[in-house]
């Protein structure tokens, strides 16, 4: 289950964000929020909205002009229950929201959570909400965590690998490389449990939109390329000097922080250099067919940092140009990926800057050896792309569309 807010009057009219359970979206005008609304009569701290499994909720921060529903107002810092299809009105702006997934399906889902509820996790110190994703190798549930009074996501082993000593492994090295990598640019993980035979993570539940969410409403504007790519650049470097290859780059494992940094997440299928651990089976080293470099495509274990250069290069492709290089709409794609060049991005995005045009195809070069140097090398060809769009955002003629930074990572 999760919700949809549609802006239907206003700027950015179609434009789509997505609040999943346990999340709670901040709506203003500030750069600390999780949606913008570029509204004079919009306050910085505007209104919430939280998805519980009871319904979107939807609260009034002591605004100076007032949220309404269906043209009612909302009281001050009270929480007021919505409808599917009730429309949202801050300033100038209509929103409409609907909540996906309150069908028998869901029924069904919310069931399945009840149950894992009563082996796995003690009442007492956990209320699960429902399923907010699953990853390469287990299903994640948002959760509060009721002596700590915060939100977690905690992420299950499949049960089709819960007799698995391999799937197992490969599942706990998920919260062993990410305590590895100790970056603020990673997801975190905070605990793990072993409760009745099967694998729990207790993780950092990131209170912001994927980049996959953000480009439900298309290209995303070209700092916020620029600044999500340094992120994900900063955590990949992280990765790298430790060992570790993430092997599935994508816009879905690129979590935005309201008035923080893009966090990467799912290190399912991560694989660890120094490591003589089997990683034969499923096949899950092969990562997402739209953003998997030629050598991941050929063989899967045979990749080095150089392949999360060729995700992270399809990924920021895909943000820049609101499709990705190649289109898996069929088993063509992987011959593409291998032999053929990826369009010139500047087709589908003209006013993409010629230096991260550049930069983007570099990475997704066939050759590895061919790609960047490094993580840290990408990261540094961003950042000075980054520091360009903040010293010049008035000049706009030589670095595309210059949209303010300052909610680059969950407006």
């Amino acid at each position: 289950m999760h919700a949809e807010l549609t802006v239907e009057a206003g700027r950015d009219v179609g434009r789509l964000f997505v609040v999943r359970l346990g999340q709670s979206f901040t709506i203003g005008r500030g750069s600390d929020v999780a949606i913008t609304i570029d509204d004079e009569r919009v306050s910085r701290r505007h209104a919430a909205v939280e998805l519980r499994p009871e319904g979107l909720f939807v609260t009034d921060l002591g605004s100076r002009n007032g949220t309404f529903i269906l043209g009612r107002p909302v009281g001050a810092h009270q929480p007021v229950l919505t409808a599917p299809g009730d429309v949202l009105e801050l300033g100038a702006h209509r929103l409409r929201l609907d909540i996906q997934g309150l069908d028998e399906r869901s029924r069904r889902e919310r069931q399945r959570t009840q149950r894992l509820d009563e082996p796995l996790l003690p009442k007492d110190e956990f209320e699960l909400l429902g399923e907010i994703g699953r990853g390469a190798t287990g299903r994640v549930y948002a959760a509060r965590q009721r002596l700590l009074d915060r939100l977690v996501a905690i992420k299950v082993l499949r049960s089709d690998l819960g007799d698995d000593e391999e799937g197992h492994k490969r599942f706990l090295r998920e919260a062993r490389v990410c305590v590895k990598i100790d970056s603020p640019f990673v997801v975190e993980v905070h605990d793990v449990r072993m409760v009745y035979g099967r694998a729990c993570l207790i993780m950092e539940l990131i209170n912001g939109p994927s980049a996959k969410d953000r480009l439900s409403a298309g290209a995303l504007p070209i700092p916020q390329v620029v600044r999500i790519g340094l992120d994900v650049a900063k955590a990949l470097d992280a990765a790298h000097r430790k060992g570790v290859v993430h092997r599935d780059i994508k816009p879905a494992n690129i979590l935005l922080v309201p008035d923080g940094p893009a966090k990467l997440s799912d290190f399912g299928i991560a694989k660890e250099l120094d490591s003589v651990e089997s990683l034969t089976g499923t096949g899950e080293g092969l990562g997402t067919l739209a953003y998997v470099s030629p050598e991941q495509a050929t063989e899967a274990r045979s990749v080095t940092p150089k392949t999360d250069l060729y995700g992270l290069g399809a990924t920021l492709y895909h943000l820049a140009a609101g499709r990705p290089p190649f289109l898996p709409t069929s088993a063509k794609v992987l011959l593409e990926i291998m032999d053929r060049p990826p369009p010139p991005l500047s087709l589908f995005r003209p006013d993409c800057p010629a230096d991260l045009a550049a930069l983007i195809h570099h990475m997704l070069e066939k050759d590895p050896a061919r790609r960047p140097a490094s993580a840290a090398a990408v990261g540094e060809r961003l950042l000075d792309l980054h520091l360009r769009f903040a010293h010049h955002r008035q000049s706009p003629t030589d670095l595309g569309r210059t949209s303010d930074l300052s909610g680059v990572s969950g407006e």
